[in-house]
């Protein structure tokens, strides 16, 4: 299934369910929305890379059920940019979430985007790891709603059994939570400085990610 079929046929199956505004389930079909899916699914495995679909899906359908708006670009973008800094093309050696923002910023500028516009993706990337508040933007307050539900099972129980299962469909899990788990302390053994070290060896993290509601 090609680059933007994934999330335009979850649009078109959810029409049974009670959600507005199902267009937002759908990528703008963008070079900026292509370019950000061929960069994640080159630099990540394909679980990591399953993981940034669900987590657009995620706060999409977060979104529409709790009648955010947004920019659906920015919002795809970010969530295809949120892990780069996990990868080996993009780890710079820093926290993993600032590499992140850094080379999300990097990219959309050689895209021709507006710095304000580049911000909001990068902010969204760098504050997944950090408190999002209602202050922050839609983009950002999206991206960590996603992003805890896919890793921590955060309000994925508020989602309507066929939305949940029609994502874990198209983007099946793959071994997730241990990949990410190890994905997470290489970062901590390497960066005790950063953020993933305190929420492994502080917050119990991999026991939450191995917690949450998925086989795997």
């Amino acid at each position: 299934m090609g680059r933007n079929e994934h999330l335009r046929l979850l649009a078109s199956r959810l029409g049974g369910i009670d959600l507005h505004e199902l267009e937002h389930l759908t990528v703008p079909d963008t070079a900026s929305a292509r370019r950000a899916e061929d960069i994640c699914r080159s630099a990540s495995s394909e679980s990591l890379a399953n993981h940034c679909f669900r987590s657009y899906a995620w706060g999409a359908l977060l979104g529409v059920a709790d009648g955010v708006g947004w920019d659906a670009e920015a919002l795809y973008v970010a969530s295809m940019f949120h892990d780069l800094g996990l990868t080996p093309a993009y780890d710079r050696g820093g926290c993993f979430e600032q590499d992140g923002a850094n080379a999300a910023r990097e990219i959309l500028s050689g895209l021709g985007w507006e710095a304000a516009r580049s911000k909001t993706v990068a902010e969204a990337v760098y504050l997944h790891m950090h408190e999002v508040s209602d202050a922050d933007t839609p983009e950002a307050r999206l991206l960590d709603a996603g992003t805890a539900a896919d890793v921590r099972g955060v309000r994925v129980a508020d989602l309507a059994g066929p939305a949940r299962d029609l994502v874990l469909d198209l983007f099946p899990r793959l071994g997730f939570k241990e990949h990410f788990v190890s994905l997470l302390e290489d970062q901590a053994s390497r960066k005790p400085g950063c953020v993933v070290h305190r929420y492994l060896h502080e917050r119990g993290a991999a026991a939450q990610i191995r917690a949450a509601p998925f086989d795997s």
